[in-house]
């Protein structure tokens, strides 16, 4: 691990230094955030952030319902409902304290302790914003810009209903200038009902007809990221897709045009690509940091075009140039980033700049190879289950990131449901391959693939990540999906049933070339290569080497997107590996999984795979960190973590945090002072040494003793004295 030696700089930048028994504050910012309007792009665009304080009004869930027995619950009118006294600051869920905790009994991941505690329980309620449209965007186009919303939301305007969305995960846009009052308050209010109240759990073949993603999105309500008022102009770009052709040395960018004019209009187009510099910092604390700027000078010039858009239309055109040489390639080893401006003008006027970033390379498969800029390139990284909330920060994408490059990793695939935005942004930065996936996890078995309705919202789910994110150079191909085969396994349904799900699903997969023609990589990630129908063959491993388990001669990338025993290896499984130092300590357990990762990327990744990762090497491979924790002489309460030494800010892009709490992670972006960056395992260093041409602890595999005969039983009845406690027995 390369060790970060800024102790100094970081303790200058801090609030308070940690001494043990004493709350830590950090004056830092935990999740430094980008605006969505860019400099280029104003004044023709501008924006307001909504995020800050709202009101939250709870509604309870009716007597006698019963979540998936019984169908979902109306929500009751804003105007019948109670707001609690206590204000939620958006974006985080409402019951964001609760995740992933069980009667009490689950970790602690209370990020906002100002919140009520009747909250963590709350399926449904309404969010009240108040905000004022200035006088000068009269004229405009109005947005609304959510990130994305948690659940069914019903989107009211000074009482007018403007909209609607159902999934969890992406951002969406509603116009909503004809419900605006321009330079007086006006009134937002957004009706959430969770997600799971939908569930039908009367269905045999599965009780979800939504995308749910894993342990994150199945359990949160409520907005979970950034929210804008926007103002546009009437006639502008729509939206930008940059295809980098880089073995046809040409750079094609399509362009979407939108009129809401109520009459056509003639608009001029011109497009300039400009190199994106960093200005980020080298520090744990300054390298997330969102913060760059163009060059002055223009590498790529676009041709102009001319169009006439019609009135309330939208069109397509597309820009076409040689490249020549002018744009530098992105690369793991070398990420250059550029910004393509596109712009349109009316009467020789210009009237709206379109910001888009990009990276000029080309993602192949050829053969069994992935290829990058047309040489081969082996993809080896990590995945990980999204958590907590923590999961919202550039600074823990970062720190994730940079312990993948520290291993010698160069690809991730930020697992189980699509990620916020800062993790593509910080890939594309950091130079790391990223294999995009949806929320369709198979692995949850909950997903009823009999109703239509799940088709088609799956279709909806991943044009929307493909749009979402086709701009992204460290984005190579999409998973569509996570073990789905999981579904039919467990669920058992006919043959004939099961062998129409599959045919389904590559059907899905394969619409992927509908909205990006320009990756080959389409996955379901576990699920082989569907029968030969999909271009990579894709495989999750267990335990021990199983080379035998690859295919031979099917010329075509073979994956192992998941490898090992992190998640339900216990010790039997794991003695053959380090014997009975599996039974005595999690370092035990650690040594095992470290000698197999090892030989598996010694012995398979490496001599035969397009892309490996272990399963996870971020949960698995590093010690839980204790921030803001450090008396051990007694268990971690609310008072440990690390707290917000910031005052809180309105309209600020970003979450503020009020706390994070302790263990709730692996790495520490800077949050405590005593603590490094990350503590590596002996799995993160195995990988380490297989990745660099190091030698690890070669695997001997420890023979499982002969069990002797039991003898026979001495006592054939056991008294207890005192009070049966449940725990007890």
């Amino acid at each position: 691990m390369k060790q970060h030696s800024f102790w100094t700089a970081l303790c200058l930048l801090f609030a308070a230094v940690p001494i043990t028994g004493q709350t830590i504050k950090s004056s830092m910012e935990f999740a430094p955030s980008e605006h969505w309007i860019k400099p280029v792009e104003k004044p023709y665009r501008e924006e307001i952030c909504l995020n800050g304080t709202w009101a939250f009004a709870p509604v309870q869930l009716p007597a006698g319902f019963k979540e998936g027995e019984t169908p979902a619950p109306a929500l009751p009118g804003v105007n019948e409902v109670t707001f609690s006294k206590t204000p939620i600051r958006i974006p985080s869920p409402w019951n964001v304290n609760s995740f992933a905790d069980k009667n009490g009994l689950g970790g602690d991941h209370r990020t906002y302790p100002s919140y009520p505690k009747e909250w963590e329980s709350i399926k449904m309620g309404w969010l009240q914003k108040k905000f004022t449209v200035p006088a000068s965007w009269k004229g405009k186009r109005i947005q609304i810009h959510f990130e994305a919303v948690a659940g069914k939301a019903d989107i009211y305007v000074n009482g007018k209903a403007v909209g609607n969305n159902f999934d969890i995960f992406m951002p969406f846009d509603i116009d909503i200038t004809d419900a605006v009052k321009f330079g007086q308050e006006n009134t937002l209010n957004v009706g959430i009902q969770k997600s799971s109240l939908f569930d039908d759990r009367k269905s045999p073949l599965g009780r979800r007809t939504y995308q749910g993603g894993s342990f994150w999105g199945q359990h949160i309500a409520g907005i979970w990221q950034d929210v804008y008022l926007v103002a546009l102009p009437q006639t502008r770009v729509a939206d930008v897709y940059i295809q980098p052709i880089v073995n046809k040395n040409t750079l094609e960018v399509e362009v979407t045009l939108r009129n809401d004019e109520n009459k056509p209009v003639e608009v001029n187009i011109s497009a300039a690509a400009y190199p994106w510099i960093s200005k980020a910092g080298k520090t744990v604390l300054t390298a997330a940091n969102p913060s760059s700027q163009l060059g002055s000078q223009a590498a790529l010039q676009m041709p102009t075009q001319k169009v006439t858009i019609p009135a309330g239309k939208e069109i397509k055109t597309t820009l076409k140039t040689t490249v020549d040489n002018k744009l530098k390639l992105w690369s793991p080893s070398s990420p250059n980033l550029y910004g393509l401006v596109v712009k349109t003008s009316v009467n020789g006027k210009t009237n709206d700049s379109k910001y888009t970033r990009f990276g000029w390379r080309q993602f192949k498969i050829v053969g069994d190879e992935f290829q990058l800029n047309g040489k081969k390139i082996q993809c080896f990284g990590d995945i990980q289950h999204p958590f907590s909330a923590y999961i919202c920060s550039r600074r823990f994408a970062y720190a994730w990131y940079q312990m993948i490059k520290d291993f010698g990793g160069n690809a991730v695939r930020p697992h189980a449901q699509p990620w916020p935005r800062v993790y593509y942004d910080l890939a594309d930065e950091m130079g790391l391959m990223v294999l995009d996936e949806t929320a369709l996890f198979g692995s949850s078995i909950r997903l009823n693939l009999e109703e239509d309705i799940t088709w088609e919202r799956s279709h909806q789910h991943l044009e929307r990540l493909i749009m979402r994110d086709r701009n992204h150079p460290s984005v190579i191909g999409w998973s569509v999906g996570n073990e789905m085969f999981a579904i039919a396994l467990l669920n058992k349904p006919a043959k004939e049933v099961a062998a129409v799900w599959d045919d389904k699903l590559v059907e899905l997969t394969l619409s992927a070339k509908k909205y990006d023609p320009t990756r080959d990589f389409l996955t379901l990630d576990g699920d082989r290569d569907m029968d030969g129908r999909l271009p990579v063959w894709s495989k999750h491993f267990s335990h021990g080497l199983k080379l035998e388990d690859l295919p031979k001669g099917l010329n075509k990338p073979l994956i192992v997107g998941e490898s090992g025993a992190t998640y339900y290896g216990r010790p039997h499984q794991l003695y053959p590996f380090v014997g009975e130092k599996a039974y005595l300590s999690y370092k035990g357990r650690s040594e095992a999984l470290a000698i197999d990762v090892y030989q598996n990327v010694k012995q398979m990744a490496i001599p035969y795979l397009a892309y490996y990762s272990p399963s996870e090497v971020c949960w698995f491979g590093l010690e839980h960190m204790n921030l803001g924790y450090h008396d051990f002489s007694r268990l971690p309460n609310l008072s440990d973590g690390v707290f917000a030494g910031k005052a809180y800010e309105e309209g600020k892009p970003g979450y503020q945090y009020e706390r994070i709490p302790p263990y709730v992670t692996t790495f520490n972006p800077g949050l405590d002072t005593t603590l490094p960056l990350y503590k590596p395992l002996p799995m993160f260093n195995a990988l380490k040494a297989a990745f660099g041409g190091g030698e690890w602890a070669p695997f001997k595999e420890v023979k499982h003793p002969v069990k002797p005969a039991c003898p026979a039983p001495v006592y054939t009845v056991a008294y207890l004295l005192g009070e049966a406690h449940p725990d007890l027995i």
